[in-house]
């Protein structure tokens, strides 16, 4: 994995622009530790950055930035591209010579062969990059299908300075000359409504998230944008709907399950040490399970846990590992730690970001680090194959739910927020035997207390909208809020024949990338290490769509389909347990040995001092949660997360 990074100076204001590539690389460090490189190009004042971690072909002949043999074009990339070797030996039959053995050079080749976008429609794997073409003077940024890997974009303007500027993190970005520190009010909003900002905004004024599955081209005389895009990811879900899988059960675990080995076996390719990560949950242990199965020896698997045995899956994890007979590390977290490494979120996520499974992630990202520089893992699972509960929730509570009256309603909520998640808690596991499989989960009185949030909503759509949401109404909290984001218009961009296979269609497009995505990103970054995501291989992305509804969610139970393929490893009993996630024991911690740093944090003078947040509805979401509302802690996450961004990157206004 490797950071990358660019501008064009259309006004030639930059007085020394090999120096600001040299800034723009060095924020980048961490994503490419092994060596960096910039290029500047005189005639079209454009440059590029790159920083390299080496995974495929350690030498220096895969060096970047990399020169076409032909000289046109000169490109920086980020990612993997797992078919190089048979794009590589298609070249060669066209007559191209390789002069090392490394996926960009292919790539590079490719471009030079077929075209920014032909060859764009011919990788298969995970990707960012940039490539200046000095004959058509002009620059294409460029995503991968499905957006594993980040492109930020936006034009720098103060007085006569105008600059086009790209990177991997939007840090690179702010450390270009005269770049303006502005919030964008639309994107904090947004924020505090889904706990990260959707796309295509960021947290700056002006600077953008390219979208996945797009070419950007910018001539480099004219300013001239134009976007394009090389895959359909709406024309692939609707097509797969309209024309479902044919067959059997049998068949499709069959389809299915070639296909996931054949990505999973794409994905080992490294010349350097890999593992996996292993939760003990059906996606990872279906990644392990495959990889096990195509390794001579046993494989380095990875869980982290914690104290509080509620949340703790390493001793699950721990008896899968032993199952697949893989060489495990299990790592136990303690409030000390994840203290230690709150400091540095607001520095490796760029902008507030308050998913606070980022935490574990960096930890097990750094931990696995010491052992492997690639790690396997099982994103994507959820989204393609509906297996988180809010899918089996609408599935089977909401159309009981939607039949209770309107007030009813509301007093059943008023009731549920009565308790704390942690009472609730209690009371779930008592009844854990007489509840529905939607509501058999470790976070009972977390999902309760999201069903409360329920009590007002008519349609399913509101409902999708109340679960994603930590504040339904970010005005009351943001001042001078602005209208809020373009995921609610999401629902008219698919035509789905369901609540379930629409709810897939937004989580894949906004959720998953956007936070699941960036997570797994910038904490595998932090920590130097490059992380990959089978199951989102795009041709397997393709065929989930083809699965029909009840080979996904059967007898209340999500990823069926995926769990047949996973027996064929393991037997079925030993996944029998309900749905985790990777959750931390958030609100103990707040009110525990995090209590101190948080209060001092969300003082109410700092908060009135940076003019963003209403300081009453700010001290008023910490008391409750002080006095045992555990509902309310991702929105005191969310609080906290942001306090500590603009603390770090202290925007102007």
């Amino acid at each position: 994995m490797c950071g990358i990074a660019g501008f064009i100076d259309f006004s030639h204001s930059l007085k020394n622009p090999k120096g600001v590539l040299r800034d723009m690389a060095n924020t980048l460090a961490h994503r490419g530790p092994d060596a960096s490189g910039i290029w500047f190009h005189a005639p079209t004042n454009a440059g590029l950055a790159h920083t390299r971690l080496k995974i495929i072909d350690c030498t220096d002949a895969a060096a970047q930035p990399m020169h076409s043999q032909s000289g046109r074009f000169t490109l920086v990339f980020n990612g993997e591209m797992y078919n190089f070797q048979e794009l590589r030996e298609e070249l060669r039959a066209l007559g191209v010579e390789f002069r090392s053995h490394s996926d960009t050079e292919v790539l590079l080749a490719a471009i030079e062969t077929w075209g920014v976008a032909g060859a764009a429609r011919r990788a298969v794997g995970m990707f960012a990059f940039a490539v200046l073409d000095s004959l058509q003077r002009t620059l294409h940024v460029v995503r991968d299908r499905i957006g594993i890997k980040p492109l930020y974009f936006g034009w720098i303007s103060q007085g006569d300075a105008r600059v086009f500027a790209f990177a991997s993190e939007l840090k690179a970005i702010v450390c270009v000359p005269n770049f303006e520190r502005a919030v964008d009010r639309a994107a904090l909003a947004d924020y505090f409504q889904f706990l990260y900002v959707p796309a295509p905004r960021t947290i700056w004024k002006g600077i953008s998230k390219l979208a996945p599955a797009h070419i950007m081209s910018i001539h480099v005389d004219t300013g001239e944008t134009q976007t394009a895009m090389y895959w359909n990811a709406r024309a692939i879900a609707e097509r797969g709907v309209a024309k479902p899988f044919v067959g059997s059960d049998a068949d499709a675990q069959e389809a299915l399950f070639t296909r996931v080995r054949g990505a999973v076996d794409d994905h080992m390719v490294s010349d350097v040490p890999i593992g996996a990560f292993l939760s003990g949950g059906i996606d990872s242990t279906l990644v392990c399970a495959v990889m096990q199965s195509l390794s001579p020896q046993p494989i380095r698997t990875f869980t982290v846990g914690f104290e509080e045995t509620q949340m703790d899956e390493r001793m699950h994890a721990n008896t899968v590992a032993k199952h697949l007979k893989t060489e495990h590390t299990s790592i136990q977290i303690s409030a000390h730690e994840l203290r230690d490494a709150i400091p540095l979120l607001a520095h490796m996520f760029d902008e507030p970001f308050a998913d606070s499974s980022q935490l574990p992630t960096y930890l097990i990202c750094h931990a696995a680090r010491q052992h492997v520089a690639v790690a396997l893992s099982g994103d994507g699972g959820d989204e393609l194959f509906a297996g988180y509960n809010r899918y089996r929730m609408m599935d089977h509570v909401w159309p009981t739910l939607r039949k209770i009256p309107t007030p009813l309603r509301a007093t059943a909520a008023s009731m549920i927020r009565m308790f704390s998640t942690k009472q609730l808690d209690a009371v779930g596991k008592f009844a854990k035997p007489i509840l529905p499989n939607a509501l058999r989960t470790s976070q009972f009185g977390d999902h309760l207390h999201k069903l409360a949030s329920l009590a007002k909503c008519k349609e399913w759509t509101d409902a999708y909208v109340a679960l994603v949401s930590a504040w339904n109404d970010p005005a009351q909290l943001v001042i001078d809020s602005q209208p809020t984001s373009t995921v609610h218009d999401a629902f008219t961009q698919a035509n789905m024949p369901d609540a379930l296979r629409a709810m897939q269609w937004l989580d894949q497009t906004t959720y998953l990338v956007d936070d699941i995505l960036t997570k797994l990103d910038r904490a595998s970054m932090a920590a130097s290490l490059e992380t990959r995501v089978p199951l989102l291989d795009h041709r397997l992305v393709e065929f989930a769509w083809t699965l029909p509804a009840h080979m996904k969610v059967r007898n209340g139970q999500g990823k069926w389909m995926l769990r047949q393929v996973l027996n064929r490893f393991v037997p079925a009993p030993l996944m029998d347990r309900p749905k985790m996630g990777f959750a931390i024991p958030l609100e103990s911690w707040l009110r525990g040995p995090l209590r101190e740093w948080a209060s001092d944090l969300l003082d109410g003078r700092r908060v009135r001092d940076q003019g963003f947040l209403h300081a009453d509805v700010v001290a008023q979401e910490w008391r409750q949660l002080c006095a045992g509302g555990g509902a309310h802690q991702h929105k005191v996450w969310a609080l906290l997360m942001w306090m500590a961004w603009v603390e770090h990157w202290k925007p102007t206004s």
